[in-house]
């Protein structure tokens, strides 16, 4: 039987019945946030959690949950089934805030595959910390952001750490799937269901992946007919197979992402608005890398390490060449700032860093043609420049892309400036 309870943990002991047989653990975690939820005599279902928590736990048996107390304060909540003696405990556990549970969480996953996921910004961690909180859930998830900032990667982070990590994991990217292969592809197919199908039929990716991750990169590519499809997918988990009049239940958790506009696609009747809003559940807009430039020497240095260990050498970046390398814009983002690394470590040579023009910051100048206060000018060059970008590009997106700035400051100085396209 359970005796020594370690300080911080409160344990709640039930019988089969669910009413509560003892309660035990630090007097005062019991004393300052349970006061009256755990009495003896009381039963599972009349315990007012909304008294304490933001929310009420699922009770499900050998899993971990994270229960935010009304007073800022979280909990991890654990219930388990002894069936020596034919109860239930639940463990209840204060931690200080969410980062020491990311932290040990991090520590507990050290051995992730996609080791490029180096960060260093506040925009970043903002992104990982949001990851930690959402990987244990099976919401679907949006991965919006310019090619090559790491969205596959992300990816696969958030599988790593989920509870679904031993499962499959499956990345589709959905613009390399010709468009009259892609239904079966996904899908699978029954025998015979169109000419050249492979005999006996086919499983298609979704079902290979089953219980597992599904990873669809290039979501926008993705055709109309097959949209609809994968709507379903995701609101009744099921699919049903090319020739097939039959469905069958998967158990699937999808992440998705896009280098595009996707909002916009929908507003232009180019994206199925409900699949849109079923995929946007938690969205995350990854920063492009000239907005967190701050992670470039880490990442360099670590690319430098990679091609060093690939091809037997041992070639170092100076401090300078990494500074001419943190003022570029990287359109490409961190996908070409490897390509750019490999390429000056393999030949040993600096010639391959970006031109002058525009990796430093070049001179220009505006002409003023009277003196006014220095607020004003500013605020007259931010709107005459944002107008430039808004009529040349046509979006907010692109706009923010060629002034280097997020989507967001973009849209709410358009309608500070009031500026029209």
């Amino acid at each position: 039987m359970l005796r020594e309870v370690e300080r911080q943990y409160a344990i709640i002991v039930f019988d089969q019945s669910t009413q509560i047989k003892e309660a035990y653990g630090e007097k005062s975690l019991i004393a300052t946030y349970f006061p009256d939820l755990f009495k003896k005599g009381y039963y599972l279902k009349d315990i007012n959690w909304e008294q304490v928590f933001m929310k009420t736990p699922s009770f499900g048996g050998n899993k971990l949950e994270l229960l935010p107390a009304t007073n800022g304060q979280h909990f991890m909540l654990l219930f388990e089934y002894l069936q020596e003696n034919n109860l239930w405990i639940m463990i209840m556990m204060g931690i200080d805030g969410l980062n020491t549970l990311q932290t040990k969480i991090y520590e507990e996953h050290k051995t992730i595959e996609d080791d490029e996921l180096l960060y260093g910004s506040k925009k970043m961690q903002r992104i990982i910390d949001i990851i930690y909180q959402v990987a244990g859930v099976n919401s679907t998830i949006l991965l919006l952001g310019e090619s090559g900032v790491g969205k596959s990667k992300l990816a696969h982070m958030i599988h790593q750490i989920s509870n679904r990590s031993d499962k499959p994991f499956m990345a589709i990217n959905c613009g390399t799937i010709p468009e009259s292969l892609i239904e079966s592809e996904l899908f699978g197919y029954e025998d015979g269901a169109f000419t050249g199908s492979k005999r006996g039929g086919k499983k298609g990716l979704f079902e290979e992946s089953d219980t597992g991750t599904v990873f669809l990169d290039e979501i926008a590519e993705l055709p109309m007919n097959v949209q609809v499809k994968l709507l379903d997918v995701i609101q009744e988990n099921k699919i049903r197979k090319v020739g097939s009049t039959k469905s069958q239940t998967v158990d699937l958790r999808i992440i998705a992402a896009t280098n595009k506009d996707i909002k916009a696609m929908v507003d232009q009747k180019l994206f199925r608005e409900d699949l849109y809003y079923r995929l946007n559940v938690v969205p995350l807009a990854i920063p492009p890398l000239r907005e967190r430039k701050e992670e470039i020497p880490s990442l360099v240095n670590h690319f430098v390490k990679k091609c060093n260990q690939k091809y037997g050498l041992n070639v170092s970046l100076s401090a300078e060449m990494i500074s001419r390398l943190q003022y570029y814009q990287w359109p490409g983002n961190i996908r070409e700032l490897e390509n750019v690394v490999e390429r000056i470590v393999v030949t040993n040579s600096d010639e391959w860093l970006p031109g002058e023009s525009h990796s430093v910051p070049s001179e220009r100048s505006i002409e003023v043609k009277e003196l006014i206060p220095l607020k004003e000018a500013k605020q007259l060059l931010e709107r005459d420049l944002i107008s430039r970008a808004y009529k040349k590009y046509k979006t907010t997106y692109k706009a923010a892309e060629a002034l280097g700035v997020d989507q967001s400051t973009v849209a709410k100085k358009i309608k500070m400036y009031n500026i029209h396209k």
